[in-house]
C-alpha cells in the first residue's frame, strides 16, 4: 500500500527533526523533500505545532509497538533489548531518538509538542518500572527514571561529541546499575 501524503511528510520531518532539531525544520524544506508545494504542507497540517505534535505521537507509537515485542520474562535480556532501541536511534552525524531532540529544545517549543514528549518519557518510564517491579528490583520508579534521562542525555553527549562510545559507557552503566539493585 503507497505511503499517503501525510506519511511523507511525517518521514521527512522526522528525517530531518533527528538530524538537525525541530527549530531547523521549515515547511518549505519538507515540501522539498516530497516533492510538493508549501502550501499542501499545511494543508496536512496548518501548523508547526501541529506537525510537531502529530510526529512526536507517531514516534511513540513506533516505539511503544516495538517495546510491545520485547519479551520481559528475563531481566537482563528486557532490559538489553530495551537499550537496543535506544542504541538503535543513534546515529552519529545524522539522527538520535526523536525525543531526546525535542527534549533539548523544549524551553523553545511549543506546549502541545512538550506535552507529546513528556507523553514518550513517561511511556519509557512506565515500562521500565513495570519490569522492575515484576523482577523485584528496589526503587523501581527511581531506577526507571535514571536509566531513561541516563540514555537520552547520552544519546545527546555522544553526538555533540561524535563519539558513541559515551552512549555506549552510559548503557552498560546503566544496565550494570540494575543488576547491582
Amino acid at each position: 500500500m503507497p505511503l499517503t501524503m501525510k506519511e511523507k511528510i511525517l518521514i521527512a520531518a522526522e528525517k530531518r527533526v533527528r538530524s538537525a532539531g525541530f527549530s531547523e525544520m521549515s515547511f518549505r524544506d519538507l515540501a522539498n523533500d516530497v516533492g510538493i508545494k508549501s502550501a499542501s504542507v499545511h494543508y496536512h497540517f496548518p501548523t508547526k505545532p501541529d506537525l510537531g505534535e502529530a510526529l512526536v505521537a507517531r514516534y511513540a507509537e513506533q516505539f511503544k509497538s516495538e517495546l510491545d515485542k520485547i519479551d520481559r520474562n528475563d531481566l537482563h535480556t528486557a532490559l538489553e533489548s530495551f537499550v537496543a532501541l535506544y542504541s538503535n536511534a543513534l546515529v552519529l552525524n545524522k539522527s538520535i531518538c526523536l525525543c531526546a531532540v525535542m527534549g533539548a529544545e523544549a524551553i523553545g517549543l511549543p506546549e502541545n509538542v512538550n506535552q507529546r514528549t513528556k507523553a514518550f518519557f513517561e511511556m519509557n518510564k512506565t515500562w521500565l518500572e513495570t519490569l522492575f517491579t515484576r523482577h523485584g528490583v528496589k526503587d523501581a520508579s527511581d531506577m526507571a527514571s535514571l536509566i531513561v534521562a541516563a540514555l537520552e542525555g547520552g544519546m545527546i553527549v555522544a553526538s555533540s561529541s561524535n563519539d558513541r562510545s559515551m552512549f555506549e559507557q552510559v548503557a552498560q552503566t546503566a544496565i550494570r546499575s540494575i543488576a547491582a539493585a
